[in-house]
């Protein structure tokens, strides 16, 4: 009976060992997955040409207010009116074109505000391209986007139109590159109920811009 006694003594502390051993384990587990991943919105990294930034706006686009946030400033990466002198891209909604995201001197623009009233104009230009349903992740370094090079797409395929992306939908990604030097990309999430869509991204601006810093 003693034996017994001794090798079930034994048995229950080898277990208790185990299972203090096991709790520990977990416990850095769950520490490790609080942590979590690095953060990947970088506002810093440079080189000797940009300063690169991470964005998150949302754009009210509503052709009747053409002094609302629908419009990018790339340099400031702040939402700005539609008629405001530092607007880098507009965003705006036809019903035979779609959701659009164009050039602030597109006349597809001006079209969308003379047809509510609003005398629109702006000789500011941007190139702009869809990269479709791209990993944005990738343009996540300052060389990259450095290194970009953006062809220009036209609205509805139309130079008349002007510079732009229409047909739009939720989760594609489009490239810039600004008439002062700045280059991004920005992935697209719209919501039609409000009129709105939120652009998230990455864009590098050139060190001599004031705004570089």
């Amino acid at each position: 009976m003693k034996k017994i006694s001794v090798f079930l003594s034994m048995a229950l502390m080898i277990s208790s060992s185990l299972m203090i051993t096991t709790s520990f384990t977990s416990c850095i587990d769950d520490e490790d997955s609080l942590v979590g991943p690095v953060d990947p919105q970088n506002n810093g990294d440079e080189n000797s040409n940009y300063q690169m930034y991470s964005f998150s706006e949302t754009l009210n686009y509503d052709s009747q207010k053409s002094s609302s946030g629908s419009a990018f400033s790339a340099s400031s990466r702040q939402a700005v009116p539609a008629t405001s002198s530092t607007a880098d891209f507009c965003v705006g909604t036809q019903g035979q074109y779609g959701t659009f995201v164009c050039s602030p001197n597109a006349s597809l623009l001006a079209q969308c505000y003379d047809a509510n009233g609003i005398n629109y104009s702006s000789n500011k230009s941007t190139k702009i391209q869809n990269l479709g349903n791209v990993d944005i992740q990738d343009y996540y370094d300052v060389n990259t986007l450095d290194q970009l090079s953006v062809s220009s797409d036209y609205l509805d395929g139309k130079s008349s139109l002007g510079v732009g992306v229409n047909q739009l939908s939720s989760g594609q990604v489009i490239a810039f590159q600004t008439s002062d030097g700045c280059k991004g990309v920005a992935k697209m999430s719209f919501s039609k109920v409000k009129k709105a869509v939120t652009i998230s991204g990455y864009v590098a601006v050139p060190k001599n811009s004031s705004l570089a810093k």
